[in-house]
C-alpha cells in the first residue's frame, strides 16, 4: 500500500468523499458507473484508492496489478516509471491537477483535468477512453483504436495511425501504411513486406502493427521501440 493512499475497503476513506470527488468527472457516464458501482464494491477485486493531495510514484503504476478500481488523486500525479490501466476488469483514475509519468499505456477510463506529459502515450482497444483537459505533450503517441478528448493542444514528435481523438487542432499523423513509421518502430514491430516492382526495382510495404502486446510490453518496460533510438531517462 503507497503511503499516502487511504483505502475505501479498509474503511479509511467514506463513500461521501469519494461520491463528492467522483462529482468531478467531466463525463456523467463515469460518475454514474461508479456511483453503482459502490453498492457492490466490497465484491469486486479491485479496491477505491483517495490521495488527498499530490501523488508521487518511484516505480511503476498498474492499476490493474494493485487491483484498484478507481484511484482518486486530488492534485498532481508523477509516476517515475510506467503507468497503465485497463478495461477488463475497468479500472478508473481520477487527477485534478498534472499528470506525468516515463510512459503511459491506458486502456481503461483516464481522466487528468490538467496537462498530461509522457514519452510514449499508447492506447488500447476501445471500450473505455481518456479524457485530459490540458495539454499532452508526448515525444510519440499511438491511439489505437482507444478515444482520446483533449482540451488543449497535442504537442507530440510523432502522431501515428489514425486515432480517435476530439480535439481543437487535430494533429498531423503518419499513416500505418506510411513508410515514415519505419523511423520510429523496429521492422519485427510491423507487418513489412519487401518485393520488386514490375521494373525490378526493390519496394517496401508497411501494413500496420505485427503484434500490438509486444509494443506495449516494450513500452511497460521502458525498452525503446526502434533498435537506434535513444531514451532519455
Amino acid at each position: 500500500m503507497i503511503a499516502n493512499v487511504r483505502s475505501y475497503k479498509k474503511n479509511q476513506v467514506s463513500q461521501a468523499e469519494v461520491i463528492t470527488a467522483i462529482g468531478r468527472f467531466h463525463e456523467d457516464y463515469k460518475i454514474k458507473h461508479v456511483t453503482a458501482a459502490l453498492d457492490e464494491i466490497e465484491g469486486y477485486t479491485g479496491d477505491i484508492w483517495f490521495v488527498d493531495d499530490d501523488l508521487h510514484i518511484p516505480g511503476d503504476l498498474n492499476l490493474t496489478d494493485e487491483s484498484v478500481y478507481l484511484l482518486v488523486v486530488l492534485g498532481d500525479l508523477v509516476v517515475d516509471g510506467a503507468y497503465g490501466d485497463s478495461d477488463d476488469p475497468e479500472s478508473f483514475l481520477l487527477v485534478t491537477g498534472n499528470m506525468r509519468a516515463r510512459d503511459v499505456v491506458t486502456g481503461g477510463w483516464l481522466e487528468v483535468h490538467g496537462d498530461l506529459r509522457t514519452d510514449r502515450l499508447i492506447g488500447d482497444y476501445n471500450d473505455c477512453s481518456a479524457y485530459i483537459g490540458g495539454d499532452v505533450h508526448a515525444r510519440l503517441f499511438y491511439g489505437e483504436e482507444h478515444h482520446f478528448t483533449i482540451g488543449g493542444a497535442l504537442i507530440a514528435n510523432a502522431v501515428i495511425g489514425r486515432p480517435r481523438l476530439e480535439i481543437a487542432t487535430p494533429p498531423t499523423a503518419i499513416g500505418l501504411a506510411d513508410l515514415r513509421i519505419l523511423e520510429h518502430f523496429d521492422r519485427d514491430l510491423l507487418r513489412v513486406f519487401d518485393d520488386h516492382d514490375n521494373n525490378g526495382n526493390a519496394i517496401t510495404y508497411v501494413d500496420g502493427f505485427r503484434d500490438l502486446s509486444e509494443l506495449k510490453r516494450r513500452v511497460n518496460a521502458g525498452l525503446p521501440l526502434r533498435a537506434a533510438e535513444t531514451r532519455d531517462n
